[in-house]
């Protein structure tokens, strides 16, 4: 099952006349919307079944929840490995086959998704698109317009940035072999590693690693404790600045969560941007070219 689970048959779209060789090619754009807990969200169709799939950079594989696997009447089957472990340390070890996928025009016969507990998604998500998907695509999300859109990779190379004339950063990516995506950020004014993920709704930065590099001690009067639904370690710090080269966020509301509480493999990435921070900018995530270019959300 192994090499079943982890091959995705790749989305086709309709045939598109391109302007040139430096020209961007659209293949979707669909309408993109937010949950309770601020994820974004498109629209996917599975055997003539519409469902919500959460957006999420930071994934592995693309899921479906265990309400859409009945109400689709698919069939699970065991994932032997590696499994996916979650956040709070969940391991999802069960897929489907779904069939007939339709993502704004872009089809495929079937498709193996894996199986996410419901409690791991908001209410009305029924699915997770992940970048065994994604990094077919240059990926472009538009918060301020609500719109999320797919281009061909097929372009010169940093000739992408086509909403605005403004000052723009443009950031290495580091492309894992799972197709997560990292970058060099500053936090108030130090260099970090930072994951991607628009499938977290909140920005998240390990406490250890906060201590190192932050924090006066372990008491530091700046550092204070909140409660977060069930959860009752994680913290809160006064950080400053955010900055994508010369695009800048300010004061950042990032949580300072204990490896305790995240559960996550040692490998797992120490800081998380997640979409409380992403949804205030646009970005434009180039695979291929292991680009990602970022501007703020209102830029034109």
């Amino acid at each position: 099952m192994r090499n079943a689970i982890w091959l995705v048959a790749l989305l086709i779209a309709a045939p598109c006349a391109s302007a040139g060789p430096c020209s961007l090619t659209r293949i979707a754009t669909l309408d993109v919307n937010f949950d309770e807990a601020g994820g974004a969200y498109v629209p996917m169709t599975i055997s003539g079944q519409k469902i919500n799939m959460l957006i999420d950079t930071g994934g592995i594989f693309s899921m479906l929840s265990e309400q859409s696997v009945k109400m689709l009447g698919l069939t699970e089957a065991s994932v032997f490995s590696p499994h996916e472990t979650m956040f709070g340390g969940k391991l999802v070890d069960k897929y489907v086959q779904a069939r007939d996928i339709n993502l704004g025009g872009l089809k495929a016969d079937r498709m193996p998704m894996q199986v996410v507990p419901d409690s791991f998604m908001a209410i009305g998500i029924g699915g997770i698109l992940a970048p065994n998907v994604l990094r077919h695509y240059d990926v472009d999300f538009d918060f301020a317009s609500g719109k999320f859109n797919l281009f061909s990779q097929e372009h010169c190379e940093g000739k992408v940035v086509y909403w605005t004339k403004d000052p723009y950063a443009s950031l290495e990516v580091s492309v894992d072999a799972a197709g997560q995506l990292k970058i060099p950020i500053q936090l108030d004014g130090k260099e970090v590693e930072a994951r991607i993920d628009t499938g977290s709704s909140r920005s998240m930065i390990s406490l250890e690693l906060a201590r190192m590099l932050f924090l006066t001690s372990d008491n530091d009067p700046k550092l204070t404790r909140v409660r977060v639904g069930e959860h009752g370690s994680w913290f809160r710090y006064p950080f400053r600045e955010l900055a994508f080269q010369g695009v800048k966020i300010t004061d950042p509301d990032i949580f300072l969560i204990p490896a305790s509480e995240s559960r996550l493999p040692p490998e797992a990435p120490k800081f998380i941007l997640g979409m409380n921070t992403l949804r205030q900018l646009h970005l434009y995530i180039a695979y291929k070219e292991k680009k990602l270019y970022v501007t703020s959300a209102s830029a034109r």
